[in-house]
């Protein structure tokens, strides 16, 4: 008898094991591009993010954010703009959720149990003789495939130079400093590039920059929009660095939350890629000028070059530029 319920008891783990990865129909996993570089000759890391939830109408949540906006009429092209871009914070995080992720290789990995719906893994592989560029994944097992997007990390090598762009004011127009208009341009207006952005992905490529990472403040609710944006724009594709997802009181951190993201994404980049030398892209409407200075003296054989987009139309010797090394500073 004891053997019989030890044996139920095996085949019911067993059986929950096998099934951990299958999502409920109303469940979607958005995963985040990440990074993949080696931690040693014979094992890469390839970071996983994903974030699990389920979808919420919330009848009223679109006209009580247009009144946030300070709009009280919207035509249908705005209202449906406004619906889609802000759907991601009218969301259920699910937590304790268990699921797989598999590679093209076919091998298989358990994430860790959501939290707040975020799941995060660095899975640490076998590097094969011919490493591929982008390391695509997929959720394991999924009976419902429509509602789960295929992830992908990409592969930097030690060597190299490696290109980091904010992206408010420095690629897409948003006017951060004034908060009802980034609203208005983040929500409702169809994004516009920087009219000069094309040139300076042109100079960096130049330079042999062969990896993008786009860092940001903006909440990771953003990323479809974004992704949507830089395919239209023709953005080279890269890994991206939002903040975790944040009700919308928090979509407008404050100085210090974006200060210490950045600079704890950057530097973390700077420690997994210990060889690579990296190009600083921001504009001057925050504190990227400052953010890079910072870094460029705590790390001077790392910081090839800081670019900064002048929208405060300063001059080049103003106090805010004075701690930049002149030699590795270009404001466009």
């Amino acid at each position: 008898m004891l053997l019989k319920i030890k044996f139920l008891l095996f085949a019911v783990g067993i059986f929950a094991l096998l099934n951990a990865s299958i999502l409920k129909s109303d469940e979607y996993v958005m995963f985040i591009p990440s990074i993949a570089y080696d931690i040693d000759n014979e094992t890469t890391g390839v970071e996983v993010k994903a974030y699990v939830y389920e979808k919420e109408r919330r009848l009223g949540a679109t006209t009580a954010l247009s009144y946030y906006l300070g709009i009280n009429r919207l035509n249908a092209v705005e209202k449906q703009r406004l619906y889609d871009k802000s759907a991601l914070f009218r969301i259920d995080y699910e937590s304790d959720k268990e699921f797989f992720v598999t590679f093209k290789n076919k091998n298989i990995y358990k994430m860790p149990k959501t939290i707040d719906g975020k799941s995060y893994a660095t899975i640490k592989m076998e590097k094969p003789a011919n490493m591929e560029r982008e390391i695509a994944f997929e959720v394991y097992n999924s009976k419902y495939p429509k509602n789960t997007e295929k992830g992908f990390a990409l592969y930097s090598s030690n060597d190299g130079i490696s290109a980091i762009f904010d992206i408010d004011d420095t690629i897409k127009n948003s006017n951060v400093l004034d908060k009802k208009a980034l609203l208005i341009n983040t929500f409702l207006n169809e994004y516009t590039a920087v009219e000069s952005i094309q040139e300076i992905f042109k100079h960096v490529q130049n330079l042999r920059a062969d990896t993008y990472h786009y860092v940001s403040a903006s909440p990771t609710q953003l990323y479809p929009a974004l992704k949507s944006f830089f395919e239209k724009e023709n953005i080279p594709k890269g890994t991206f660095h939002l903040r975790d997802m944040t009700d919308l009181s928090d979509f407008i951190p404050n100085q210090e939350i974006t200060v210490r993201h950045k600079k704890e994404t950057i530097e973390k980049l700077f420690k997994v890629f210990p060889k690579r030398k990296f190009i600083l892209v921001g504009d001057s409407g925050e504190n990227d000028p400052e953010i890079y200075a910072y870094l460029s003296r705590k790390y001077p054989d790392k910081v090839l070059l800081i670019i900064i987009r002048n929208i405060t139309d300063e001059d080049k010797e103003s106090l805010r530029f004075k701690e930049i090394d002149k030699s590795k500073f270009i404001l466009f």
